[in-house]
């Protein structure tokens, strides 16, 4: 059913950047009676692992195909899209450029010393906003003769989120050829471009997925807007309109806010990664597998479920010393 629904689509100019599937592994964690399976998109093969090459496939694709030369995007100081934006971009010999919020940061560590690595330029926007101060390097970059190419906060528009629309299939075949049917799929939420690929994805499904994306930093409302209409314009863009099928948003594991760890987030990365040897982006993903466990441990539903976490990677930003000196506190 998979090849018949991916083989009938026209899709955009793309090029690969993974060797493959990423692994889909079963967790020994025991939360609960049901079974808890990782999709390992923290093991994708360039710059350190991470989801962001799903969306990048078709990204610079498209910035390769409008001639640009120099590649500008956004995030935190601790970014991973920024991160394999800046690997990707080095790989095409395309320059790139990272606006980041605030000031010149007083520490290289974590993504941003692999931002440098890569050699983007680290640009602080001080009281701007990021999309002010990537219009204004790339109308910098545009006065010298060249061509930029902006990709937004996380990729998340409609060609980045159709990098997850293919993951979703992929995931369904690897567990149909292990022997099992997923029935809910749980995934960190940050910029909605992955969210809002897996939401458009299951609409095609004839009994679609429980989703739900854990919200690490938008107002759900908000969130929710921007889920449903980059999920659309994903479908029409594919020629397939659907109405979408119901998924659900949670707020209740944002802990302090964005980029800051929560008590829940850095005890359940420690025993994760004490129990199946898998390390969690402390801010983002760990805050997803927080929402997981809750789930298993105060489930709403009579029989076992085989439940998935998207483990969209993240691992460097461990790193940093804002998260492991917390992180080493709570260690027993």
């Amino acid at each position: 059913m998979y090849n018949l629904i991916l083989n009938s689509l026209s899709l955009p100019s793309r090029i690969p950047l993974l060797d493959g599937p990423t692994p889909l592994q079963r967790s020994r964690l025991a939360w609960g009676d049901d079974t808890l399976y990782w999709k390992r998109d923290d093991l994708t093969p360039l710059g350190l692992g991470g989801n962001k090459l799903r969306k990048l496939e078709f990204l610079v694709a498209d910035a390769l195909k409008e001639k640009a030369d120099h590649i500008i995007t956004c995030g935190a100081p601790q970014s991973n899209h920024a991160r394999l934006t800046a690997v990707v971009s080095a790989m095409f010999s395309l320059s790139c450029s990272i606006v980041i919020p605030g000031e010149t940061p007083s520490q290289w560590s974590g993504n941003l010393l692999l931002d440098r690595l890569a050699g983007a330029d680290i640009i602080p926007c001080g009281d701007e906003s990021l999309e002010q101060e990537m219009q204004r390097v790339a109308s910098e970059i545009k006065s010298q003769g060249r061509k930029p190419y902006i990709i937004p906060l996380g990729g998340s528009n409609v060609l980045g989120s159709l990098g997850y629309f293919l993951a979703f299939f992929e995931l369904l075949k690897q567990a149909e050829e292990q022997g099992w049917v997923p029935s809910t799929l749980v995934c960190s939420v940050g910029s909605a471009g992955t969210f809002a690929g897996l939401v458009a994805a299951n609409a095609l499904l004839p009994q679609p997925l429980r989703l739900l994306g854990v919200n690490v930093a938008e107002a759900t409302d908000r969130l929710q807007l921007q889920t449903t209409r980059l999920a659309d314009e994903l479908l029409n863009l594919l020629h397939t309109p659907r109405s979408l099928p119901p998924f659900t948003l949670s707020t209740d594991f944002v802990g302090p806010g964005y980029g800051q760890p929560s008590p829940a987030s850095s005890s359940v990365l420690i025993e994760c990664f004490q129990r199946d040897g898998i390390l969690f982006d402390p801010v983002y993903t760990a805050k997803g597998v927080a929402a997981v466990k809750n789930l298993m441990e105060h489930k709403d539903r009579p029989f076992p479920e085989n439940i998935v976490f998207w483990h969209t990677g993240g691992g460097p930003a461990i790193f940093d010393p804002h998260y492991y000196t917390g992180l080493l506190n709570n260690i027993r």
